[in-house]
């Protein structure tokens, strides 16, 4: 998460109180007028162990504008300028630039501030006499998920990627979204009202404007931290994962065992071939067993090769069985095609997502279609033998 740019001034107010003098401390932030954010991300797939987890490498290019500010009041006595960027995880960070008036500045440190880590330098009151252009240039890493605050009285922010599936942070409405196979990207303009403080404004107030449940320590001048309602960004969900796949095709296992079953079922009818209540469960049994199976590969040798694999075993398994009790081509026959057109049926759903539940409910109705189909004339054939 990035907050701002602003510039922080640390400095001491004093006032007389009869013959008693009372010094506080009086820090207050200064927001940029305009503040202009794109930010770009590519994510490759990291493995560790058996998972893969997305990563991203980020370009952060941002521009403010911050117009003078004037320190005329005698009772305040200046601690300390300086220019802030908000980081709440800096580890990420590869390289970094920041510009003043098109100048490099060359000093930078991190500091505990009350947006927790800091990346910060040091200014001159000279410095801050007329409008100043600041420009801030970042790489970093990261995994999770980005999300900035919109700091400036005018914040115009932009955020593309190559990942497909982003789930946008925040409450305050875009101005454009466009999401594809290939990634997206959101843009948002925020004004100086939305933002919800005011541009010279003190740090405690700035503290529990940012986050929900603050408690600024002004002595220590230092706090923790918590989400923010009004920082805009995005996390990153991996819907096509492995696991995921594997869950689906459990929900729609239940339906493909007793469709299974009641195929064989109509097949005794059909064909006055005797199974045993027993021989019903171990069909079952090896039904179920196919979603273990499926779930040992797929961590070794990835969803497609453990499928197919899977599949087959159990197909060949039940096929055999089903040989052995019958001793009949027909029947056996008919069992493991089946099988076949059930297991490559899941498959195919289990590969859509917009579309998956449409799918798998016209697949089983064709299946139902055709289990009618086939017990149709059962009546007839009991009156006949």
């Amino acid at each position: 998460r990035v907050i701002g740019p602003f510039i922080l001034v640390r400095a001491e107010q004093e006032t007389m109180t009869g013959s008693t003098r009372t010094v506080r401390n009086d820090d207050r932030a200064y927001m940029p007028s305009a503040l202009d954010l794109d930010h770009a991300t590519t994510h490759t797939m990291k493995s560790r162990g058996i998972y893969n987890v997305p990563v991203f490498r980020a370009t952060l290019n941002t521009s403010a504008s911050f117009p003078a500010i004037e320190f005329d009041d005698s009772s305040r006595r200046i601690e300390n300028v300086s220019l802030v960027l908000g980081i709440t995880d800096g580890r990420g960070i590869t390289r970094y630039s920041i510009q003043w008036n098109g100048v490099e500045l060359k000093d930078f440190y991190s500091s505990q501030t009350f947006l927790g880590n800091t990346l910060q330098v040091d200014l001159t009151e000279d410095m801050l006499q007329d409008t100043s252009e600041v420009d801030i240039q970042l790489d970093f890493r990261g995994s999770r998920g980005f999300a900035v605050v919109p700091v400036g009285d005018v914040s115009n922010i932009t955020m593309r990627s190559d990942w497909p599936h982003p789930k946008f942070r925040g409450t305050l409405p875009d101005v454009s979204s466009e999401i594809t196979g290939k990634g997206f990207e959101q843009t948002w303009r925020v004004e100086k009202l939305a933002r919800g403080f005011n541009s010279d404004t003190s740090v405690q107030e700035l503290a529990e404007r940012l986050g929900r449940g603050f408690v600024y320590d002004q002595y220590a001048r230092q706090t923790k931290w918590s989400n923010s309602g009004l920082e805009l960004g995005y996390d990153v969900l991996n819907l096509n994962t492995d696991y995921r796949d594997i869950r689906r095709a459990i929900t729609y296992g239940i339906f493909f065992v007793v469709l299974t079953l009641v195929s064989v079922l109509c097949l005794e009818l059909v064909s006055r071939v005797k199974f045993h209540i027993v021989q019903y469960g171990v069909v079952g049994i090896g039904l179920v067993l196919f979603f273990l199976t499926l779930l040992a590969l797929t961590e070794h040798i990835g969803f497609f090769a453990g499928y197919v694999l899977a599949a087959f075993i159990l197909t060949a398994m039940n096929t055999m069985y089903v040989w052995f009790i019958t001793r009949t081509t027909n029947i056996t026959a008919t069992v493991g095609l089946f099988l076949v057109i059930l297991y490559s049926a899941l498959y195919f759903i289990l590969q859509l997502d917009n579309y998956a539940l449409l799918a798998g409910t016209v697949l089983l109705l064709i299946l139902l279609g055709g289990l009618m189909f086939a017990t149709k004339n059962l009546q007839r054939l009991e009156q006949v033998s």
